[in-house]
């Protein structure tokens, strides 16, 4: 702490040491925190791993780190916190790197395995008969015997974001811009061993260009009924009912895609979990191509309603970000991972029983209804998602780290 003039406590200014990696899937995260330096409350420097302190994080731990991880060091004053973002998409996914950190956001997390230390509990559509869950549990069973002893350094995190780097040729206008930005952002993380920010910091431009589109979308007219394209990589039955409910909707925009990488194959790993009656119904839609004449960002954004099947593994959904962002009617699974603010004061419509009321909740959605969710949604977005408040939230999550533990060795 420091003494102001009149006797005043302030607390000492946070400093964040960023450890440069391939971070793609984290690269909101790392906005979040350019716009808390852009605004004057934290200094931001970022490091190349070949000049990072190994005492501060040992090799190991650093390869431990996937692409939708990332670590920093938050300095105040002679204190220093270990930080490390996850925004995998499942629980399992966290890394044993958790053993050198003294906080880790968590966007899989779920107060039943975290807090509970317990199994979290399945959807009532997910049978064994059909989804074997076993996997799943040794997975639990795996993380909570490695790291249980850890689950107490894990806080709530973001949804898994929205892609941040998406090729210069889908900026259209801005496209020879970014193209020089991506050259030089490459060569000062090449030959520069540390990168302070500042406001014309290539990387924070190219990120920042990229929110601006992604807020752009909340222009978008309404043009579609519901557009979706899916896999059938997670709980495939579920999928089909969800395609099945689509087809039965008359009179409606709708197009929607459904794939797989074994869409012919007779062996297809999928076929286990559906009814085999329906087998030859299900490789027809595999093989349908329906044309998608915009971008699909640009078509879910101008959907009267995106539907959004719960992800592989429980997961988030970036597409999910992406309407929380332009703010449209969301119909989806309820989330079995919890974020760092409440869910509830977004509008958004809950899968309750496999799909059966889409019709309705379509129905539900006159244009003055999008309207007006669409309002209500963009501003609790702007309130807790953008990122100078998702950077907030880190910063004010370490600042409470670094009070409890004041005056303590960690």
């Amino acid at each position: 702490m420091k003494i102001k003039s009149g006797g005043r406590m302030e607390k000492e200014r946070l400093r964040i040491v960023w450890l440069n990696k391939k971070d793609r899937s984290i690269l909101y995260a790392k906005l979040s925190l350019m716009e808390l330096a852009m605004s004057g409350e934290i200094d931001f420097i970022r490091t190349k791993s070949s000049s990072f302190d190994r005492h501060v994080l040992p090799q190991r731990a650093i390869d431990a780190l996937s692409p939708a991880q990332a670590f920093f060091v938050a300095y105040r004053g002679d204190q220093q916190c270990r930080v490390i973002l996850d925004t995998s998409e499942s629980f399992f996914y966290m890394s044993s790197a958790i053993a050198d950190a003294d906080l880790y956001f968590f966007s899989a997390y779920s107060p039943e395995i975290f807090e509970e230390h317990r199994f979290l509990t399945p959807y009532p559509w997910q049978k064994q008969e059909r989804y074997n869950l076993q996997g799943y549990r040794k997975h639990f069973e795996r993380i909570e015997r490695e790291f249980g002893s850890y689950f107490d350094k894990i806080v709530r995190f973001i949804p898994y974001p929205v892609v941040m780097n998406l090729p210069a040729r889908r900026f259209r206008r801005t496209k020879q811009l970014v193209i020089v930005l991506l050259l030089i952002d490459r060569f000062l993380k090449k030959h520069l061993p540390q990168l302070r920010f500042g406001p014309l910091d290539p990387e924070y431009l190219l990120l920042k260009m990229r929110y601006q589109q992604l807020v752009g979308y909340r222009l978008n007219p309404l043009n579609y009924d519901i557009a979706i394209r899916e896999s059938l990589w997670a709980w495939p039955w579920h999928r089909i009912l969800l395609y099945k409910a689509l087809g039965n909707l008359s009179g409606k925009k709708i197009i929607a895609s459904l794939s797989s990488q074994e869409a012919d194959a007779p062996k297809a790993w999928w076929r286990h979990c559906i009814p085999e009656d329906e087998i030859d119904a299900v490789v027809r839609l595999l093989q349908e191509k329906p044309e998608f004449p915009e971008p699909y960002e640009e078509m879910i954004t101008s959907s009267r309603l995106a539907v959004f099947p719960t992800g592989k593994h429980w997961g988030w959904r970036a597409i999910t970000f992406l309407s929380l962002i332009s703010g449209g009617p969301i119909l989806m699974d309820r989330p079995k991972f919890e974020p760092y603010f409440p869910l509830d004061d977004f509008k958004i419509y809950y899968n309750e029983s496999e799909w059966s009321d889409l019709a309705n909740i379509l129905n539900k959605v006159t244009s003055e209804q999008w309207n007006m969710i669409r309002k209500h949604n963009q501003a609790a977005f702007d309130k807790y998602l953008a990122p100078l408040p998702v950077g907030r939230y880190i910063y004010q999550t370490i600042q409470k780290w670094f009070d409890q533990n004041e005056g303590k060795q960690i």
